[in-house]
Formats: C-alpha cells, sequence, structure tokens
C-alpha cells in the first residue's frame, strides 16, 4: 500500500512523488551503479528476493519500529528513466500519516545522496563514542535538540521505567537501561547511526554516535529523534492510557 491510503495521506503522497521525479530524480538515477547489497546494510534493511515485475532492480524491507514497515522499489525503466516507489505493509496503518510520511522522506533524501555520491558506500557501524548536539553541531543548530523534542518534552519526565521498558517491547526495537537518577534508551537508527536517548533526574538529553553524528546533517537527526520519541510515547499511552495525550495521535 502506499502513503496515499493513510489517513488524508493523498497530499503527502504527492510530494514524495515531486520528489522523486523533480528534486531527486538526477540523484537517483545514480543508484543504478550503487551495490544495493552494501546500501541496505547502511541503511539497516534487507533486500528481498522478489521483483513486481521486469524493470525493478532492487527490493528493499526496512523495520524501523513494530508495526512499520516500508519497501523501497527502485526502477529503471528504458523509456521511463529512474523512479523509486515507497511502499508499507498495511499494518503501517497504526503509525500516523505525518510519521509515515517524514520517514518516507528521510529514507528518499538519504539514498539520493548516495544516488550523487555525497555519501560514500563504506561498510561502517556506529562510532564507539555517544556525542549530545554541543558536541558535534554547529552553533547555528545549537537549538536542535528543543526542536526534537518540542511538546514531547512535557510528557517524557511522566514516563516510569516500567512503562519504557514494556513500551521498548512492543516497538521490537531500541534497548533499554537502568542510570542514574532515571533511564536511557538507545535505538538503531540505521546500519551507521544510532541514538541513545536519556531522561534523568527530570531532564532530557539526546546523543548520537560518533560516526552518525558527523555523516549525517542535522535535519536527518532532529527527523529521526522526533519519529522514534513520538513512537515512544504513542506506546508508552498503550500501556498506562492515564498518561496526558498530546493529540489523538498519542
Amino acid at each position: 500500500m502506499t502513503l496515499g491510503q493513510f489517513e488524508a495521506g493523498g497530499g503527502w503522497e504527492a510530494q514524495i512523488r515531486q520528489y522523486v521525479k523533480k528534486k531527486y530524480r538526477q540523484d537517483l538515477e545514480g543508484l543504478a551503479g550503487v551495490d544495493h547489497r552494501a546500501l541496505a546494510r547502511l541503511l539497516g534493511g534487507e533486500v528481498l528476493a522478489g521483483r513486481p515485475y521486469a524493470t525493478i532492480q532492487w527490493v528493499l524491507l526496512l523495520k524501523p519500529f513494530r508495526p512499520l514497515e516500508l519497501y523501497l522499489l527502485f526502477d529503471q525503466d528504458p523509456e521511463f528513466g529512474a523512479d523509486l516507489r515507497v511502499f508499507y505493509a498495511r499494518k503501517s496503518l497504526a503509525v500516523p500519516t505525518e510519521d509515515a510520511y517524514v520517514f518516507a522522506w528521510d529514507f528518499v533524501a538519504i539514498l539520493a545522496r548516495y544516488g550523487r555520491g555525497q555519501y560514500a558506500l563504506e561498510e561502517a557501524g556506529p562510532g564507539p563514542e555517544w556525542l549530545a548536539w554541543p558536541d558535534f553541531a554547529s552553533v547555528a543548530a545549537g537549538p536542535m535538540q528543543d526542536v526534537s523534542l518540542g511538546a514531547r518534552a512535557e510528557l517524557l519526565p511522566l514516563l516510569t521505567r516500567e512503562v519504557v521498558e514494556v513500551a521498548l517491547r512492543r516497538m521490537d526495537s531500541g534497548t533499554f537501561a537502568v542510570i542514574e537518577r532515571g533511564w536511557q534508551v538507545v535505538w538503531p537508527l540505521l546500519g551507521d547511526l544510532a541514538f541513545r536517548f536519556r531522561m534523568a533526574g527530570g531532564g532530557a538529553v539526546l546523543a548520537f554516535d560518533s560516526v552518525g553524528a558527523r555523516k549525517y546533517g542535522p535535519e536527518f537527526l532532529t527527523s529521526f529523534s522526533w519519529l522514534y520519541l513520538n513512537a515512544l510515547l504513542r506506546e508508552c499511552r498503550q500501556v498506562d492510557p492515564s498518561l496526558p495525550q498530546l493529540s489523538r495521535y498519542f
């Protein structure tokens, strides 16, 4: 199913198609010369064996967290050129439309960077150190942590360790740990990007691994961090319905 099948998803689907067919068209053509298996490893996904029709060169399956699953299909038609289609497993409908759209935008934009050679196709994993925003971002990017948290900053201090641990099991993504005066979660966002969220003493700290923090731009780090925090809050409210509700999606 496409993004257009999500609630009010038609406009979001049109935007993704605009990115693919206009903004990133030339960049995505470069994917024809890219090792798609190495690409899958760097995205933290897997290559599927089947192809729905002959011009599809490869299909990647990405599972950020339960129940979200995305399928990226790279099409190279002799007449119409390169195309990238984004599909979802039907169970992904449980994810809000905007979140599903932002995931699609992130992956399309990242693939475009590989297609134009901005990102090197080299085997890599997350770096050994954790870097908070001030450790790697420019002064201009200073408020990024505030942007990533937004209104979520009001709810995150209310989450108990027990609720977070159960919510993570429901997400089937991330590693939970108890720390002094609080808790932390580490999520593998991509094959070479990891995100650590800490809540201790009522304060939140976002950090990224030392490889991914320097490779991916602030727009991707901000996007992925709020997407995963959104998912965590949704699951926490499923575990504990007494938690305040930011919107009908949380």
